[in-house]
């Protein structure tokens, strides 16, 4: 059984629109040579980090990415540079999801075990994280760039709970809710516990 508080948290289904402007203040200069998948991923991030009130992740953490579609845009460009010729090196670059986790890494100052998955369910990439953790918790994010846009990330840090009560949860509904404070995940189970519990 592990039991992580939710130290940190970024909700932006879909970002708000002047999200970029906040992602040039966070990073002290406008991004550079980076899709916009990518830079998605790292405006939710940081917002995350910056809610959990850490500036770098420690180096026991994990980082774990999912997304429904990945690098679908840039994919699909490549895809059509290589109708008439090569693809161009940058717009191909912008194509591997590793991308996004090499940048998050040096922003934050973190070397360590960091992982993305395809498609993945939540209760799923839970349950991984859960049995993957270090002492200092996950960093977790699903970033999409199809349907205006999705940035979601929670900063898990592994926790006792003590006085916390807990429910069993469907974590598509839940999970990213303000409410919802402590995740407990334990074999074939995902259950919550709420501020207000």
């Amino acid at each position: 059984m592990t039991i992580f508080r939710i130290s940190g948290r970024c909700i932006a289904s879909p970002p708000p629109p002047d999200w970029r402007e906040h992602l040039t203040e966070m990073l002290g200069a406008k991004p550079r040579r980076i899709g916009t998948w990518a830079e998605l991923g790292l405006y939710g991030a940081l917002r995350c980090m910056a809610d959990a009130g850490e500036a770098e992740l420690p180096k026991d953490a994990v980082l774990m990415l999912s997304s429904q579609r990945g690098t679908y845009a840039a994919t699909d460009i490549v895809l059509a540079q290589m109708r008439e010729d090569l693809p161009m090196p940058l717009a191909f670059l912008q194509t591997q999801p590793s991308q996004l986790l090499a940048l998050l890494a040096a922003q934050l100052k973190w070397q360590g075990h960091a992982c993305f998955f395809a498609d993945t369910q939540l209760a799923a990439l839970l349950h991984l994280a859960a049995a993957q953790a270090g002492s200092s918790g996950v960093l977790l994010g699903w970033v999409d760039e199809m349907d205006g846009g999705a940035s979601n990330w929670l900063r898990l840090a592994c926790a006792t709970a003590p006085g916390i009560s807990f429910m069993p949860a469907n974590p598509d509904n839940v999970i990213f809710s303000p409410a919802t404070s402590h995740i407990l995940i334990s074999t074939g189970q995902l259950q919550i516990g709420h501020t207000n519990a």
